[in-house]
């Protein structure tokens, strides 16, 4: 279960009414200009996350989220962000969030939200290693039926698998059409309906 708890509590200790932005939807949001590692908090709505190399779907980040708070790991060169809709977000110092935790004794909170992410990670992982072209298609038409009601019913389901895994537009076409008339799967004008029992192998 997502820590939206723990995750409130620290945007509403980070955050300033002056610096919250609004961006429209498909508006590009990148962080390669600052030259200090950078946190994002998504206030309202949602931004697919892009790897900057290839350009890779990497995954839908939906509001209240904190994005970029690892003190490890520089995202501001791998990432950038694309509204879906209209989105209300922050972009703040990262060491000035690490800080804010310290001050008001947040540690706690923000250990849910980093275990959060590494379960996440772990389970893309294991989901997307070492899988066939219909294997992945088929944990991507999981992982899109999983997603908040409000964003799948707004995601083309080709392109959604399609740009998480850089398969042809076509080969990915052509199972989800055949998925569909087998019954397997329900998909009116590109949106995802449905998912009944999906065969192991195509």
């Amino acid at each position: 279960m997502k820590p939206e708890n723990e995750e409130k509590k620290i945007i509403a200790a980070i955050s300033h009414q002056n610096r919250i932005r609004h961006a429209q939807a498909r508006q590009v949001i990148s962080m390669e200009k600052y030259s200090d590692a950078m946190t994002l908090v998504i206030h309202e709505g949602t931004l697919a996350a892009y790897r900057t190399k290839g350009k890779l779907l990497m995954k839908y980040f939906q509001a209240p989220i904190l994005v970029g708070m690892n003190a490890l790991i520089d995202m501001n060169e791998n990432l950038f962000f694309k509204a879906c809709g209209e989105v209300k977000y922050e972009i703040i110092p990262r060491d000035e969030v690490l800080e804010i935790i310290e001050r008001e004794n947040l540690w706690k909170e923000a250990a849910y939200v980093y275990m959060f992410g590494i379960k996440r990670l772990v389970e893309a992982n294991n989901v997307t290693a070492g899988l066939s072209t219909y294997e992945s298609i088929r944990q991507n038409i999981f992982s899109l039926m999983n997603e908040k009601e409000d964003l799948r019913l707004t995601v083309n389901a080709c392109d959604y698998i399609q740009e998480k895994t850089h398969l042809s537009r076509s080969r990915v076409m052509k199972i989800l059409s055949d998925l569909r008339v087998g019954g397997h799967i329900e998909i009116k004008r590109g949106i995802l309906l449905a998912v009944h029992k999906l065969p192991e192998k195509y």
